[in-house]
């Protein structure tokens, strides 16, 4: 039997597909570039980005860091012929804060999860290494912020990231159980899986587009899974048997 649940937020709870383009587009455009070149230059961004933070990281999680961003975007646009300043980027976090609170809901078979994890007296928490501030403002939206015990964003509150087996145990910390008892869902075999799989927790895989077909080389989850349905069936099976 379970007795706690942590969420990864993005992919896992939240629908994120296609808003990270859009923001792309919505900045160019901002600053007077053609939006056919949102798509180059969202991947520009990304590569600077992913490689400036795996170069500060120790472990190379990732983690949403609002400084790395802006300086990521400087030097993409300028890749494009376009130069602002870091103090004219660094605002921009805000268009990426108003579009992620719009228009990332909740994926409906998350919310069905949830109905039966209350109804089973199971307790929920999110682990992400997202922004606080886009997690709270979603969760609020939605109207289930009440639905969590805690919300932990390691580069908000907390100098962790995910996979460090830290941000884990500081979770069971806080979720009061043990591992044994705790399931961990996330989208990402490294920094959900690995770290969940560290901490002796149940570790779920959720790969709704089944990108991980393989997992070679990958770490292994103890479940695997592409929809809520699958995982409230599981739970559903280990109470009753």
């Amino acid at each position: 039997m379970f007795d706690a649940v942590l969420f990864d937020a993005d992919r896992t709870i939240f629908n994120n597909d296609g808003l990270h383009e859009l923001v792309t587009l919505k900045i160019i455009e901002k600053v007077g570039m053609d939006g056919a070149l949102a798509d180059q230059v969202h991947k520009a961004w990304d590569k600077i980005y992913f490689e400036e933070q795996t170069r500060l990281m120790e472990n190379a999680g990732f983690c949403v860091d609002r400084d790395t961003s802006a300086k990521s975007l400087v030097i993409a646009l300028k890749e494009f012929g376009k130069e602002i300043t870091y103090e004219e980027a660094y605002p921009m976090y805000q268009i990426m804060v108003h579009e992620f609170t719009e228009r990332s809901k909740p994926y409906p078979d998350m919310l069905t999860l949830m109905d039966f994890l209350i109804e089973k007296g199971i307790k929920m928490a999110i682990v992400s290494n997202g922004d606080n501030e886009v997690i709270m403002n979603r969760l609020k939206k939605a109207k289930i912020e009440n639905h969590f015990e805690f919300v932990i964003a390691p580069c908000d509150q907390y100098p962790l990231t995910k996979p460090d087996i830290k941000i884990f145990e500081e979770s069971l910390t806080m979720i009061k159980t043990t591992a044994q008892r705790t399931i961990f869902v996330g989208d990402n075999p490294y920094a959900d899986v690995e770290g969940a799989n560290k901490a002796g927790m149940f570790s779920v895989l959720i790969d709704r587009w089944e990108k991980y077909n393989q997992l070679e080389g990958l770490e292994v989850p103890d479940l695997k899974i592409t929809n809520f349905e699958e995982l409230k069936e599981y739970i559903n099976e280990k109470i009753t048997s």
